[in-house]
């Protein structure tokens, strides 16, 4: 029997075991937050492609590069180059404003502003199209009202009213603001705990496997008894753990997200991912019996996990095979339990059958144990 204190020391006495756990997954979250830190879309570079020439036209292009979100980056001279600056990652989008614009507006006629983005990334052409339809609805009043001035006797406050009728209050409740950052860093750090904990048991494993002169993964652990692997097991349950107090206490505790659940759900919900996690880097390592083999399957299986987690794009709309990359990330259970705690304030018996789940990803350890010696 190996006790608690020799792992312990076997893990502070190896740096690079200590960084996988603990340190680089810090250093990471705290890019990604600085990444997003800015909370709100801003000064997107978008081209624009004035086939007019007009006043008005020069008019709608001030107003797009008004907008927070938009920043007129260049007038191109025709759709090709536009395209191709798109294409290139110059830009995120382009709009074309047609021939006759001004004329067909004064006309009363319904000339239309054509738009293109890129729609893989998600955020930012939701953004972008929401910039666009905002800034034409602003033109639109613009002239309604310049109209109502031109044709009849009427004053400022009856012609803007008459070109905006319904004035629209927008109060948003948990996404304040249009805040992005607590949208995606609160399911990317899972995501990344989730990685640093399964890829963090395989490098434990192998400086084991080499501290006691084993020659595999599978040989080490095998020569293990039951209270051994308990030992080794809850070595790294703790170190799990203090990563994921770390990581969620910045998140709502320093950064000041909103939390309204159950502490003691959410202590438990974490608890489960940590264990899960750890009984899933050691079937790994014991199945595939090679560091190398072992990391190439865990990069596979954990690196898109923010893309399955169900947060930026509905699990619902998945294919089948997305939802049951989905079902098999432990993190996609954690995130559903951590949203429903931190954003509605459910209690342990809302949240249990998503943290249940959890439970399910213990049994290849459980089962891997009872093939060792007591």
């Amino acid at each position: 029997m190996i006790s608690m204190k020799t792992y312990w020391r076997s893990y502070f006495t190896s740096p690079w075991v200590m960084a996988v756990t603990f340190v680089l997954p810090l250093l990471t979250s705290l890019v990604i937050w600085w990444i997003f830190s800015s909370n709100v879309v801003r000064e997107l570079p978008i081209d624009v492609v004035d086939l007019d020439q007009s006043h008005l036209s020069r008019m709608m292009i001030r107003d797009y590069d008004a907008t927070p979100t938009l920043s007129v980056k260049s007038i191109q001279p025709n759709k090709e180059k536009a395209n191709l600056a798109l294409t290139k990652g110059d830009n995120y989008g382009y709009i074309i404003i047609p021939h006759d614009f001004e004329k067909n507006v004064m006309l009363g006629k319904s000339p239309k502003i054509t738009g293109f983005y890129n729609g893989q990334f998600i955020l930012i052409a939701k953004q972008i199209n929401s910039a666009l339809m905002q800034t034409d609805m602003t033109a639109q009043a613009k002239l309604s009202v310049i109209k109502q001035l031109s044709i009849k006797e009427t004053t400022w406050t009856q012609a803007i009213n008459s070109a905006v009728p319904i004035k629209v209050q927008v109060t948003p409740l948990f996404n304040l603001g249009s805040n992005y950052n607590q949208f995606l860093v609160s399911a990317i750090l899972p995501a990344i705990w989730q990685m640093a904990v399964i890829v963090g048991m395989l490098w434990a494993m192998q400086n084991e496997s080499v501290r006691t002169g084993c020659n595999s993964l599978r040989e080490w652990f095998d020569k293990q008894d039951r209270l051994s692997i308990f030992n080794f097991t809850l070595v790294y349950f703790c170190i799990a753990m203090m990563l994921g107090a770390v990581l969620f206490y910045f998140l709502y505790g320093v950064i000041g997200f909103p939390f309204n659940g159950s502490i003691t759900a959410f202590i438990l919900n974490m608890s489960l991912m940590s264990f899960a996690c750890i009984s899933l880097g050691i079937a790994i390592g014991y199945g595939t019996n090679d560091i190398v083999k072992a990391m190439s399957i865990s990069g596979a299986y954990t690196a898109p996990s923010f893309a399955f987690l169900g947060v930026t794009f509905p699990v619902t709309d998945m294919n089948s095979l997305a939802t049951f990359w989905h079902s098999i990330l432990p993190a996609s259970h954690f995130v559903r339990a951590q949203n429903e705690l931190s954003n509605y304030g459910d209690s342990l018996v809302s949240a249990f059958p998503n943290i249940g789940v959890l439970t399910l990803f213990t049994l290849p350890l459980l089962l891997l144990s009872l093939k060792l010696k007591k």
